[in-house]
């Protein structure tokens, strides 16, 4: 039956053949992403670029006698043979050429050849796209002379320029550049279909003359009586007034219930009851970039809707234009604005239970969270999240706190509180309103208090952070912690102790003690991915964290003594001092052949400790292994280097490197899956530690690189997606060098399974 599933000719009728691959052949290959797109026919999609599992499960569920099973096989899973349709090779051909002439080749040769073999064919189109032709004047008719002084006041905007191989594309885009430019000058009636082209191509010398048409709006009947004069021209649009409805419901929008209106800043709030009870109308205002008076501008719509819907407290935004005939003493034309904010209900409340499997330790963890969207009547969101989890671990030995004892099935426990509040807006001592209009500031304080109970320790962290962010550009956001503390208190079991002594390295035990951190953090990221596109795009995160400076100048100040050996405290134990700088690389490639995806990620992560510290304290090491890393290896069980001691203990460093590639493709509407391999390991570069393992060189470091790979499913639901990979090792670096290449050394049960929620990167 298989072997039947796999003859992927099986189901083709006689005298047809199957369509096994397009070859495009073209001296212009920027083209070939573009051509193929317009070839009517593609062959059946291949998983991994190399069989058809669809074809291959239609071919199965051919097999035999029809049941439900095999019809549901065929019609939801399975692919129908793509066979070749001649007509519409002949209509790809033609469509090609038409693309090649709208790019300026008009004298491009394309072709196509069927080549049969068995019951296959493969199609070759030949592509000879000739000498383009270039744009040799453009000339601007513009009958209106206030919009003709507009357009030409910048003129090195001009989308097409002489020398320029023609396009249809680049006359599109000018014409939207100008469309665009208009309406957010006070145009609003103005629309792309004003402006129009005339194009010479009968020079007999590869080039073309264009002119561009901006015609003038047609005068209606109604507008003949009233004004005869006064509408043959584009004309200016005002806004006369602008409403806000705070708490619109479309189902009751025409009631009678008597509403209270609110003026503020050239804007009139209209809500059902009193505004202030709701909402701050200050705090609203920020968000609303028209105000009555103002020209009209498409871009402070925009940029209105967008903040408006980012306040996430509203359900839908909908900004509505009305056209009002002007009176006497209206100069332009009016207009009225009704933004319509429909509100969501303010308090949410939460509660989570997940199976947990970290490491292969099994648990439980639940969350309840609250949350009031709205808590100060200016969108400020208020969350109060209790985190608590049950853990069965691998106990390091005889433990004596009663507390590890009294739970029978599990000996680990954690549990939480969170606080934050969020300010869609920037709580700093400096002011910029220009820079407030385009930056979208946001403002964040967090508290946190965090208790863990684990076989081998008691830990108990606070943790309180001030957050700023920017938005700089569209793809652009920075990230300021100008404080962010963390106390951490830990208790050993007297067992646990005992290990660490017997191990004596410095590095690790140093990792198990009290300190504070007080850190100074900047972040930057820039995403330019657009949902609307599916194009290739670009993830950067960049981050620098300093710790400890301000509190080792203070010291200094105050001449306190300061040494290895007799390190400063603050509240009674030792604050860290390093610095940490990381980088995050990656890159979205849609396959748009398979509708599939390559990421590509590169991620590198170093930590230097110095002054009052003589490593980085154990929350701020690098970490290898885990559902979201190298995923042929347990959470924090690789490295650091070459080391190979089976212990409990959890792998830590001052250095990572770490490179991942997975293809991601589809199997059936929310069922994806991937494929992937993963390289990387950490590295120790302080001097306490005792063991040379761990530690980087450079001359041996590349050889050190651990490689794992593997498949893994998907089920995504877009709001929530869960997800199951299986990895096994290619190279171990914990082995001896001979042997460190294991692939053909695994077995079925050497294959770590990683669960988690959400796309790894």
């Amino acid at each position: 039956m298989l072997a039947g599933a796999c003859n992927v000719t099986r189901s083709i009728p006689e005298g047809q053949h199957l369509l096994d691959k397009n070859i495009i052949k073209s001296d212009r290959t920027e083209f070939n992403e573009n051509v193929n797109s317009i070839i009517k026919q593609k062959p059946n999609r291949k998983i991994l670029g190399i069989f058809r599992f669809h074809l291959g499960v239609y071919n199965l569920s051919q097999i035999g006698k029809e049941t439900k099973f095999k019809k549901w096989l065929k019609t939801a899973i399975g692919e129908q043979p793509v066979l070749l349709d001649t007509g519409l090779t002949f209509k790809s051909t033609q469509q090609i050429s038409i693309f090649f002439q709208n790019n300026g080749y008009f004298n491009a040769d394309i072709n196509d050849t069927t080549i049969y073999k068995k019951k296959k064919a493969k199609v070759i189109y030949t592509l000879k796209s000739g000498k383009p032709y270039k744009i040799r004047n453009i000339s601007y008719n513009i009958s209106d002379t206030e919009i003709r002084d507009f357009i030409f006041r910048d003129s090195t905007e001009f989308q097409i320029k002489s020398g320029d191989i023609y396009s249809v594309s680049l006359l599109q885009s000018e014409r939207e550049r100008i469309s665009i430019s208009l309406r957010n000058n006070g145009y609003y009636n103005f629309n792309p279909q004003y402006i129009t082209y005339q194009i010479d191509s009968s020079l007999k010398s590869q080039q073309v003359d264009v002119w561009l048409y901006l015609t003038n709006p047609k005068v209606s009947n109604r507008d003949i009586i009233t004004a005869p004069d006064s509408f043959i021209v584009h004309k200016k649009n005002y806004f006369k007034e602008v409403y806000i409805e705070v708490d619109y419901d479309p189902i009751s929008a025409n009631d009678t219930i008597a509403k209270d209106t609110t003026e503020f800043e050239k804007l009139k709030f209209i809500s059902r009851g009193k505004l202030e009870l709701r909402h701050k109308a200050k705090h609203l205002a920020e968000h609303i970039f028209i105000r009555k008076d103002s020209i009209f501008a498409q871009s402070d719509i925009d940029l209105t809707y967008k903040r408006l819907s980012d306040l996430g407290i509203f359900k839908f935004v909908n900004i509505r234009i009305e056209p009002e005939y002007p009176g006497p003493e209206d100069t332009n034309n009016p207009l009225r604005c009704y933004i319509l904010l429909s509100p969501q209900p303010r308090q949410e409340y939460k509660i989570e239970f997940d199976g947990t499997n970290n490491g292969g330790n099994f648990g439980i963890l639940g969350n309840l969270s609250y949350r009031n969207k709205n808590i100060f009547k200016g969108a400020e969101s208020f969350n109060f999240r209790i985190k608590a989890g049950l853990e069965l671990q691998q106990n390091f030995g005889d433990t004596t706190y009663e507390s590890t004892r009294q739970l029978a099935l599990f000996n680990a426990y954690e549990v939480g509180p969170e606080i934050s509040l969020n300010f869609p807006r920037g709580l700093w001592p400096f002011h910029f309103d220009k820079l407030k209009i385009v930056s979208n500031p946001i403002t964040s304080i967090n508290a946190g208090f965090n208790t863990q109970n684990r076989p081998e320790y008691f830990r108990q962290l606070f943790n309180l952070s001030y957050s700023y962010s920017i938005k700089t550009t569209k793809y652009n956001r920075i990230f300021f912690y100008p404080a962010d503390l963390n106390y951490l208190k830990v208790k050993l079991d007297p067992a646990f102790t005992q290990q660490l002594n017997e191990l004596g390295d410095p590095n690790i035990i140093l990792g198990y003690v009290d300190h504070f951190i007080s850190t100074g953090r900047l972040s930057y990221i820039f995403n330019n991915q657009d949902l609307k596109i599916k194009r290739k795009y670009f993830f950067f995160r960049a981050n620098l964290e300093f710790a400890g400076n301000s509190i080792y100048l203070a010291k200094k100040i105050n001449n306190e003594s300061i040494s290895k050996s007799s390190p400063a405290t603050f509240l009674n134990v030792r604050f860290a001092q390093y610095i940490r700088p990381d980088f995050d690389i990656r890159l979205y490639s849609p396959i748009s052949i398979s509708n599939a995806l390559a990421v590509f990620r590169i991620a590198v992560g170093l930590g230097v400790s110095y002054g009052n510290s003589l490593q980085l304290p154990f929350e701020k090491s690098f970490f290898a292994g885990g559902p979201n890393d190298i995923r042929a290896w347990r959470t924090r069980q690789l490295g650091p280097g070459t080391n190979d001691k089976e212990d409990f203990f959890e792998r830590f460093g001052d250095l990572k490197l770490t490179g991942n590639f997975e293809y991601r493709f589809d199997i059936y509407r929310k069922l994806k899956g991937a494929a992937f391999l993963d390289a990387g390991n950490i590295w120790i570069i302080n001097k306490i530690s005792t063991s040379e393992d761990g530690k980087f060189k450079f001359d041996t470091f590349a050889d050190q690189i651990a490689l794992g790979s593997g498949l893994g499913i998907r089920f995504d639901f877009t709001f929530f997606i869960l997800r199951m990979d299986g990895a096994i090792k290619i190279k171990d670096p914990a082995l001896a060098q001979c042997e460190r290449w294991v692939l053909d050394a695994n077995e079925l049960s050497d294959i770590t399974f990683n669960f988690g929620i959400g796309y790894p990167f």
